[in-house]
């Protein structure tokens, strides 16, 4: 089984979260797909950000990585990404994802900080849903929260 890239994708204020037609409502994560043959982790990234959503991004920095076991036991490669300023239109590919979308970091930290197993936020009537913890996206989306709250402060 090939490596999986995970790419949490940024625009310096919003992050790009999206979801296939499998996830459970509401759910959102970030972008990811297999590596080719041949393929570096960066290379990897650019591709699969390109391929899902259209987007160019630079400043791949890796962030941790991760077994996975479903459904084929897969090593997950988190990464850390930038659009290029002024290039942030998505053009969703419909066969490989059902929707995708600029988060900011007021919505997405309001999701993180959500209480309840991921079941029962299920449950609740709220617009965004993240990876429950055990998932490196969960991971992802934390650090950037983090990130831009220690930026704004810093400002």
């Amino acid at each position: 089984m090939a490596p999986v890239v995970i790419t949490l994708v940024s625009d310096g204020a919003r992050c790009l979260l999206a979801r296939q037609s499998s996830f459970p409502k509401g759910l959102y994560s970030a972008l990811a797909g297999f590596c080719d043959i041949g393929e570096n982790v960066e290379e990897a990234v650019q591709r699969e950000v390109a391929e899902e959503v259209g987007l160019e991004v630079e400043n791949i920095q890796y962030f941790e990585s991760q077994h996975w076991p479903f459904p084929n036991s897969s090593l997950m490669i988190a990464c850390h990404a930038t659009v290029k300023p002024g290039h942030t239109e998505i053009r969703v590919n419909v066969r490989e994802l059902e929707a995708a979308a600029w988060f900011g970091l007021d919505e997405v930290a309001a999701a993180l900080r959500r209480k309840g197993s991921f079941t029962q936020q299920q449950s609740e009537a709220s617009p965004l849903l993240l990876p429950p913890k055990l998932a490196i996206a969960h991971h992802m989306i934390k650090k950037w929260v983090e990130k831009q709250n220690c930026s704004s402060m810093a400002a």
